[in-house]
């Protein structure tokens, strides 16, 4: 049966492609960056970038599942928990560094380019945010599901 493209939901994964789209636009933007700020901003851009995809990957490894224990559920979680404060914090060091080039420290061709990159970044940055909380939320909800139906069968 075919379901409607606008009442079609996001792939289960989808937050795990977000991820490695965000880390190699991030490994692509930090090219354009000059060594001085190696030690500044973009070593901490390049590990928050990679924390949030490895850590994607490590809690997609972990299914939710009725006869999941509750161990496996705190540790998908973990990570999960973990991406998405990465991604977060990824935000802020997107916004520290904009404000820096937009300050004059400017090593893009123009303002439209570096206004245009900062969008990208800022956008994918956002949207694995999202993914990665609006998976966090569906896990609590499937899992209070199971508990709830463990108890009604010893019950």
């Amino acid at each position: 049966m075919a379901v409607y493209k606008s009442r079609r939901k996001d792939a289960v994964a989808q937050f795990v492609a977000d991820a490695r789209e965000l880390r190699k636009a991030t490994v692509r933007i930090v090219r354009k960056f000059p060594a001085s700020y190696r030690y500044v901003t973009t070593n901490k851009l390049l590990e928050m970038a990679g924390e949030i995809y490895t850590n994607s990957l490590k809690g997609n490894g972990i299914y939710v599942h009725k006869d999941m224990s509750a161990q496996e559920y705190d540790l998908r979680r973990r990570y999960l928990m973990i991406a998405a404060a990465n991604a977060d914090a990824l935000l802020g060091e997107i916004t520290f560094c904009y404000e820096l080039v937009d300050d004059g420290n400017n090593f893009f061709k123009n303002k439209e380019e570096y206004e245009r990159t900062f969008q990208t970044w800022t956008t994918l940055a956002n949207t694995a945010l999202s993914r990665l909380r609006g998976i966090l939320d569906s896990d609590k909800r499937r899992w209070a599901g199971y508990q709830k139906a463990r108890q009604g069968k010893t019950q």
